[in-house]
């Protein structure tokens, strides 16, 4: 069996935490915007590991809303999609945060 290679350059910590999300495209209709929600795995300062019910597919960008403790508001991340499994009848995904 083949080793997998590492490829993070930064450090993971436990962020288990709900995270809304919006992701955007466009049809024969127009603009469309689907709002989703999951749950954070962990988080480095370039990524997010998530966990969705919702089929996110390598490239896309989301709109993170990431909960703030101080005050009840939430802040706006963009992220792209890096890589994206099935695991459990669930997403597991990778999130590459975009400056």
């Amino acid at each position: 069996m083949r080793a997998v290679e590492e490829k993070r350059t930064a450090p993971r910590s436990p962020f288990e935490r709900p995270i809304q999300f919006d992701l955007n495209y466009v049809d024969a209709q127009g603009l469309i915007t689907i709002e989703q929600e999951g749950a954070g795995v962990d988080i480095s300062q370039n990524g997010l590991g998530l966990l969705t019910a919702y089929p996110l597919k390598r490239d896309e960008v989301l709109r993170l809303h990431f909960p703030m403790d101080a005050v009840e508001a939430t802040l706006p991340v963009f992220a792209k999609v890096a890589w994206a499994k099935l695991v459990d009848k669930k997403f597991r995904v990778g999130l590459e945060f975009l400056a």
